[in-house]
């Protein structure tokens, strides 16, 4: 289904814990996903960072486009 990738990730901007980055590869769904959702169209494959305390995500098209994302901090 998806791995888990290595990346230099910054706590979770909400409660501070650790995060994770996992990839999706490009993929046709199954016929069984496909009866359910006939029009759901092939995955391009994309990458999403979870927190592991309060599950807080983001998915992106690459996993460097969601990291950076992730890692950006918005002074106020």
């Amino acid at each position: 289904m998806y791995q888990q990738k290595e990346a230099d990730l910054k706590p979770c901007p909400f409660c501070g814990s650790e995060a994770y980055l996992y990839i999706i590869p490009p993929h046709t769904h199954s016929d069984f996903v496909k009866k359910f959702c006939p029009d759901l169209p092939d995955c391009k494959g994309e990458a999403f960072v979870e927190c592991t305390g309060c599950t807080a995500a983001m998915i992106g098209s690459t996993a460097e486009q969601v990291s950076k994302e992730w890692n950006r901090r918005v002074e106020k």
